[in-house]
Protein backbone atom coordinates (compact mmCIF):
# COMPACT_ATOMS: atom_id res chain seq x y z
CA UNK A 1 0.00 0.00 0.00
CA UNK A 2 1.27 3.43 -1.06
CA UNK A 3 0.59 6.35 0.93
CA UNK A 4 -0.60 9.67 -0.41
CA UNK A 5 1.73 11.81 -2.02
CA UNK A 6 4.10 9.19 -2.45
CA UNK A 7 5.84 8.64 -5.48
CA UNK A 8 7.26 5.10 -6.92
CA UNK A 9 8.56 3.17 -9.76
CA UNK A 10 6.18 0.45 -10.26
CA UNK A 11 4.07 -2.22 -12.27
CA UNK A 12 0.87 -0.90 -12.05
CA UNK A 13 -2.46 -2.96 -13.61
CA UNK A 14 -5.16 -0.38 -14.72
CA UNK A 15 -8.71 -0.61 -16.32
CA UNK A 16 -8.63 0.97 -20.12
CA UNK A 17 -12.46 0.52 -21.38
CA UNK A 18 -13.39 -2.57 -19.20
CA UNK A 19 -10.31 -4.49 -19.72
CA UNK A 20 -7.18 -4.71 -17.26
CA UNK A 21 -3.92 -3.86 -19.02
CA UNK A 22 -0.47 -4.01 -16.95
CA UNK A 23 1.62 -1.11 -17.23
CA UNK A 24 5.65 -2.41 -16.82
CA UNK A 25 7.73 0.11 -15.01
CA UNK A 26 5.91 3.52 -14.70
CA UNK A 27 6.52 6.23 -11.75
CA UNK A 28 3.84 7.05 -10.38
CA UNK A 29 2.09 9.13 -7.74
CA UNK A 30 -1.48 8.22 -6.39
CA UNK A 31 -4.00 10.80 -5.68
CA UNK A 32 -6.82 9.84 -6.60
CA UNK A 33 -6.37 6.08 -7.79
CA UNK A 34 -6.58 7.15 -11.81
CA UNK A 35 -3.17 6.70 -14.11
CA UNK A 36 -3.77 9.28 -17.01
CA UNK A 37 -7.54 8.90 -16.64
CA UNK A 38 -7.66 5.13 -16.12
CA UNK A 39 -8.48 3.22 -12.96
CA UNK A 40 -5.75 1.78 -11.12
CA UNK A 41 -6.80 -1.55 -9.90
CA UNK A 42 -3.13 -3.36 -8.40
CA UNK A 43 -0.05 -1.52 -8.07
CA UNK A 44 3.45 -3.61 -7.77
CA UNK A 45 6.39 -1.66 -5.96
CA UNK A 46 9.60 -2.23 -7.82
CA UNK A 47 10.86 0.87 -5.55
CA UNK A 48 10.00 3.76 -3.53
CA UNK A 49 11.19 7.34 -4.67
CA UNK A 50 10.07 9.32 -1.83
CA UNK A 51 7.81 11.92 -1.43
CA UNK A 52 6.12 14.95 -3.49
CA UNK A 53 7.84 18.31 -2.43
CA UNK A 54 4.87 20.17 -0.08
CA UNK A 55 6.91 23.33 -0.30
CA UNK A 56 4.70 26.11 -1.82
CA UNK A 57 6.56 29.17 -1.34
CA UNK A 58 9.77 30.54 -3.31
CA UNK A 59 12.98 31.88 -3.22
CA UNK A 60 13.86 35.62 -3.50
CA UNK A 61 16.42 35.98 -6.19
CA UNK A 62 18.72 39.32 -5.46
CA UNK A 63 21.20 40.38 -7.88
CA UNK A 64 24.77 40.71 -6.95
CA UNK A 65 25.77 44.33 -6.13
CA UNK A 66 29.71 43.21 -6.75
CA UNK A 67 31.03 45.75 -9.82
CA UNK A 68 34.41 44.14 -11.87
CA UNK A 69 36.99 45.84 -12.83
CA UNK A 70 37.10 46.96 -16.06
CA UNK A 71 41.23 45.37 -16.56
CA UNK A 72 41.33 42.85 -14.83
CA UNK A 73 37.85 41.53 -14.24
CA UNK A 74 38.10 41.01 -10.31
CA UNK A 75 35.56 42.00 -8.15
CA UNK A 76 36.29 45.04 -6.15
Amino acid sequence: MIEIGEIVFCNLTILKKNVKTKLKEVVYKEKDGYYKGFKVIDIEVIKRLGFENKNKGFDLAVKNQEQRNNITGAYE
